[in-house]
This record gives C-alpha cells, structure tokens and sequence, in this order.
C-alpha cells in the first residue's frame, strides 16, 4: 500500500468508556435472562450473571448494585425486547385490524423464534407477584401491552374494521391474556401445543366476534 492510501485510511476508533460501559451491561442483562429463563429468579447470582456474560463476577455488582436491581433491570430489558419486535411487525401496516394481528403475530412467533426471552418474560410475569423489585415494571409492561391491543381495537373501530358495540376495554385486556395463556402452555409442553393452528382459530375467532 503506498504512503498516499495508507494515509487516507481513518484509523479504528477507539470505544469510549461510556460505550464499553453499555456493551457491558447489555451483556450482562442478556445473560441474566437466559438465566432466569433456565433457572427462574431465584436460580443464580449476580456473579454468576458476570460470568456468563463472560466478565469478572464481581461486574454486575459494580453495575448494578444488587441483585433486586439486576432484575428490575431484566424486566425493562424484556419490556423494550418486547416492545421493539412490536413496533417493527407493526411499521408500515394500517392501524385497526391488520396491526392487531401482526401484533399477536409477535407473541405467537416468539415460540418458535424468541423461546429464551419468552420464557424469562413470563418467569417475569409470575414472579412479579412475590417480587417488589420488578412488580413497578411488571404493571407498566401490562399497561401499556394492553394500550397498545386497544389502540389498535379502537383505530379498527374507526375504519369500520370492528363494529363500535365491542367492549374495548374487556377486549383489549382479554386479548393480550388469551395470547399469554396459550403461551405458556407451549412453553410448559411444546410437543402437544399447535402454536400455528391455535393462532389461526384464534384471529379468526376474532374476526368473528369483532365483524358480526
């Protein structure tokens, strides 16, 4: 390579601390919930979350605190997981029915596509009940799956999708529950669950009830 090219090649630029800091601890986050998917809450420690995240075991401490904390913190990892491959399957298609469905779509793939995040959100969801360092977390991720079920309800009923007698609030936390019960019986017994046969009798019972 002659002296003019070498020059004009930029050198790698360095990773800021800040930078590092945040590879860091979304490592250490991504390993937590496999961990929690695998072992549930209670299962591991904040220093086996470091190193499996292939850091010192003594790094979630020092990022996180403690171990309520760490958790806090996965449930939110999960919520912006969840929300994420939301708002990506729903970009581009018309508000009402047809994002409502791409929108359960994201939950019923998750199975066979997001098996390890879908069992620690629901190990989340359980656990929520007994544990104050995720129950804020929890009710939020609640409240605003099932805003987004009746925004999508409501935007149906104004194009005519959906007739205006339906209960959006009923629906819209019904919804989202049928969608986590079927859920979790695949992950519980993925041999006798028939995630694409239930998803289809599910939209078309829905379309049955929201049309006529």
């Amino acid at each position: 390579m002659s002296a003019v090219a070498a020059s004009s090649v930029a050198p790698k630029q360095r990773r800021t601390q800040a930078e590092r800091r945040e590879e860091a601890e979304k490592s250490i986050l991504d390993a937590a919930v496999r961990l929690v998917a695998e072992k549930g809450l209670d299962g591991f420690t904040l220093a086996d979350a470091g190193e499996a995240a292939g850091y010192s075991r003594g790094l979630p401490a020092h990022y996180f605190g403690s171990k309520p904390d760490l958790l806090a913190a996965v449930a939110r990892h999960i919520r912006e997981w969840f929300f994420a491959k939301l708002e990506a399957r729903v970009d581009g298609r018309r508000r009402g029915l047809p994002s409502l469905i791409a929108g359960i779509d994201v939950y019923f793939d998750a199975c066979r596509d997001d098996r390890t995040m879908l069992r620690a959100l629901h190990t989340v969801l359980g656990s929520a009940l007994h544990n104050p360092a995720i129950a804020d977390t929890v009710v939020k991720l609640n409240r605003d799956a099932v805003k987004a079920v009746e925004v999508a309800v409501r935007a149906g009923i104004t194009n005519g999708e959906i007739r205006r007698s339906i209960d959006v609030d009923a629906w819209s936390v019904l919804i989202l529950s049928s969608m986590r019960g079927i859920v979790t019986q695949c992950l519980i017994d993925p041999d006798h669950v028939d995630i694409p046969s239930l998803r289809n009798n599910f939209v078309a019972a829905l379309k049955r009830t929201f049309t006529t």
